[in-house]
């Protein structure tokens, strides 16, 4: 029988990767050629230039670093590239993912004699848009023509709940991986399994242990004893020897899982002089426990915070699930259930949960079906059903296509169970093909059907499906997005238009104002429309994705500064974002879809970016004392000398390695936004004076206007500001600052004495003006309005004068990622 689902699942890990299959209601493991459940996440050519995978590249990544490479998923949707010594061969991320997916249909067809063509394949929760892009890339590159995604933590609660009847119960689901963390609240609820709230770290996992254990314990004793000079993992010199080292530290680590102490063996490597260096050092649990505690407590906080946002404490959550292979040793686990007090829930293989639920989900999945290969003498059926669902009587429907595109007539179908022998009766076809069906379902199996289309005649008609599933069990209700999408404007703010959490797919559409003027052919000149994702309040402390960009060369006719421009942001269910901008007074539409992909920085820029930020947390810390606000002073102090500074300088002499590089980028925006956080603290007093004293100018504008209706909002605005400073909310008493500073020019524009006087300053400065001679006629007709005591008129001539002066925003348009829009008012 075809299949009608797709019913493998992958787990594309950071270190090791795995395959399932769903047969009935149960998952099995697809073995690799060596008989493992896993295959190592390693790819590299040997001598003989042939391409090796899993098992057999891990050894030659000790033995020949400069010919295998491994965690490689850590770079997905990088502009980089992993260069393959001997051969000279280069290959991005996503084609060394490939190469493991290759690995994995292998095993398949090798285990099961079936080539298949479409996989599930689980991304982190915490992968960002151009990782998720790099997976469905690698997934193409591999052969298979479909690739739904899925999130790691919710691959493991399909694994637990498929076949639960659990009524409205949280879990947790802890994925601490080789190189990922995830951390999500699960709700389960009537045959549905739903992401409430979800954090993560794309550089947080069990490679981190190794390299804190690296960089803690070895590379200290090894330069003290040996004298090593700049011996770090970003120096290309010593690749080698980290690379031997690495492998040496995993074993250590995990047979100290059941001892107390072991030798770190079988690792040398040679010196600059040719010198033979033997690592010979012993490791502790109690050193592998201070390693591993900081990043514990990091993913505990991920955690808290998870559960916080969602106003849960751990009381509410019924169990967490482990994923992962660090969760497999006995202080991991001691650790978590000290800190979270939740029970723990590991019945399933934490290195396989992942691949099985993966599975699961793939048998909710319909196939694609290539309609040009079907027999042309089949009836088509296009089946409307669910694989999956928690109904025992599931209501099924359809329409059927005759080959040669004819009506049905005196048609009927029936359904039958080919297990249970259970038949739906002949049921009555329209003449338009249509038909609908009530099943009846067992629980605890793949219910199969078999599809009976009789003619007029009584005759049994050949049709395309002929069969069918369904099976009684939990469903995903829908994938949420995984951080938020917004525009940045050109005051370097964070507009967010799709908030984390919503449900794919989503579109959303919002005006802005263009912050500079176009000229009509000017190659030059450009307006961006930069898109991030992320959740800071500033637009350059989120990623950018990409940008929209309008060239004056590709407009109709200049574009005047203020033009109204209508931006829509898309994304579909496979997270393919979409940005167009509908510019009105030009009338046209203009359409991307963003390149997901990052560039590294040179070592060099980011390092000084981490100077001038710890340059600035010294300045900051200067104010805090000046001003005499001991509690900022100590926070500062405390991050100053905290562990996020002490890792970001570690990094910092990391950064020609690519996963090192990335993962200082990250930090680096941790430290920032810490700053931020303290200097916003110390802005506190002056921003509350700011907002009273903005009240009190809306209060008298108020009292001015006609328009009463330009009166209502006016105290609505002022509780809230109330409110903000009551619960010391600085991020969003700013934000409602602006609109408040909206309101209030709403109310001065619509008053004549704003106007004149706007004019009259512009009158006395002719000078400034950049046409001199369209500057004289305007103001011409501006002092004829004001004869005539013309508001409407002198509000249109301030408006062009406006545009013939100097651009003074355009330092501010350079700020963050160039923005060219701003918010319209009251946007």
């Amino acid at each position: 029988m075809e299949r009608q689902t797709i019913d493998f699942g992958i787990d594309l890990g950071t270190t090791n990767s795995a395959v399932a299959l769903l047969r009935g209601v149960s998952t099995e493991i697809i073995k690799s050629n060596r008989d493992a459940d896993i295959t190592p996440s390693v790819v590299g050519i040997d001598k003989r230039s042939a391409m090796r995978v899993g098992e057999d590249a891990r050894g030659l990544a000790i033995s020949d670093s400069g010919n295998a490479f491994s965690e490689f998923k850590r770079q997905m949707g990088a502009n980089y590239e992993y260069l393959f010594e001997r051969s000279g061969i280069k290959k991005r991320p996503e084609e060394l993912s490939a190469e493991v997916l290759k690995e994995l249909r292998g095993n398949v067809q090798q285990r099961t004699g079936e080539s298949i063509d479409a996989a599930v394949i689980t991304v982190p929760a915490a992968f960002e848009l151009h990782q998720c892009d790099a997976t469905r890339k690698a997934a193409e590159l591999a052969g298979f023509i479909q690739s739904p995604l899925l999130q790691e933590p919710v691959a493991a609660a399909l694994a637990y709940g498929f076949q639960t009847d659990s009524d409205r119960t949280f879990w947790l689901v802890y994925d601490f991986g080789g190189g990922t963390f995830d951390a999500a609240v699960i709700k389960s609820e009537e045959g549905t399994v739903r992401v409430v709230n979800h954090g993560g770290d794309n550089f947080l996992g069990g490679s981190d242990i190794d390299w804190a254990l690296i960089n803690g314990v070895v590379v200290p004793h090894l330069i003290s004893e040996h004298g090593l000079k700049e011996f770090n993992r970003g120096n290309p010199r010593w690749r080698v020897a980290f690379a031997k080292i690495k492998q040496s530290i995993e074993r250590a680590k995990i047979s100290l899982s059941r001892k107390e102490s072991t030798l770190i063996e079988d690792c040398t490597f040679l010196a600059e002089g040719g010198e033979s260096i033997e690592v010979d050092i012993e490791l502790t649990r109690s050193q592998v426990i201070a390693a591993a505690e900081p990043l514990i407590r990091r993913s505990v906080d991920i955690c808290k915070k998870v559960l916080e946002e969602k106003k849960l404490s751990p009381s509410a959550i019924e169990k967490m699930i482990l994923v992962g292979g660090p969760t497999l040793a006995p202080y991991f686990r001691e650790h978590l259930q000290n800190s979270l007090g939740i029970a723990l829930e590991h019945g399933v293989d934490p290195l396989t949960v992942v691949a099985r639920g993966a599975a699961v989900f793939a048998g909710t999945q319909k196939r694609s079906v290539n309609r040009k290969t079907q027999d042309k003498t089949a009836f088509l059926i296009d089946l409307k059903h669910k694989p999956v669902g928690f109904d025992s009587a599931p209501l099924i429907g359809g329409r059927i296509s005759t080959p040669d595109g004819s009506q049905i007539s005196g048609y009927t179908i029936e359904i039958v169970n080919d297990t249970s022998k259970w038949r739906s009766g002949k049921l009555p076809v329209s003449a338009e093909g249509v038909f609908t069906a009530t099943l009846r379902a067992d629980r605890g199996t793949r219910n199969s059907y078999e599809i009976f289309l009789l003619d007029s005649k009584g005759e049994r008609r050949h049709t395309a499906p002929d069969n069918f599933t369904y099976t009684i069990g939990s469903v995903v209700d829908e994938q949420p997005l995984i951080n938020s999408m917004g525009v940045v404007t050109a005051d370097n703010e964070f507009d967010c238009l799709l908030q984390k959490g919503r449900g794919l797919p989503a579109k959303i559409t919002k005006s802005y104002a263009t912050a500079t003027a176009m000229k009509k052919g000017q190659t030059g000149d450009v307006l961006k429309i930069p898109v991030c994702e992320g959740e800071a309040a500033k637009g350059d402390r989120n990623r950018l994705i990409g940008s929209l960009v309008i060239r004056g060369d590709k407009i109709p006719r200049d574009l005047p500064m203020h033009s109204e421009i209508e931006v829509t942001l898309e994304m579909d269910a496979s997270r393919i974002m979409k940005v167009r901008a509908y510019v009105a007074i030009l009338d046209v539409d203009f359409e991307t879809t963003l390149p997901l992909e990052v560039s590294p920085r040179e070592p060099s820029t980011v390092r000084n970016d981490l100077r001038g930020e710890l340059q600035r947390l010294d300045e900051v810390k200067a104010k805090a004392k000046a001003v005499g606000n001991e509690e900022g002073w100590e926070r500062l102090a405390s991050l100053e000398h905290g562990s996020l500074v002490l890792e970001l300088n570690q990094l910092s002499r990391d950064v020609e390695n690519p996963d090192a590089a990335v993962k200082f980028e990250r930090r680096l925006i941790e430290l920032k936004l810490a700053i931020d956080a303290i200097a916003d603290h110390l802005e506190w007093p002056s921003l509350v004076a700011k907002v009273q004293e903005l009240s009190e100018r809306l209060v008298a504008e108020a009292a001015k206007a006609k328009d009463q209706s330009l009166r209502k909002p006016v105290e609505k605005i002022r509780l809230e500001l109330a409110a903000l400073i009551q619960e010391n909310r600085f991020d969003d008493l700013q934000a409602k600052l602006k609109q408040a500073e909206s309101i209030y020019w709403r109310l001065v524009f619509a008053t004549s004495e704003f106007w004149v006087y706007q004019f009259q300053y512009i009158e006395r400065n002719p000078e400034a003006l950049l046409d001199q001679a369209r500057g004289g006629r305007l103001l011409d007709q501006g002092r004829s309005f004001i004869a005539k005591n013309n508001s409407d008129g002198l509000q249109n001539v301030v408006a062009e004068l406006w545009k013939l002066l100097p651009e003074e925003a355009n330092a501010e348009v350079r700020r963050g990622y160039e923005s060219g829009v701003k918010r319209g008012i009251g946007g």
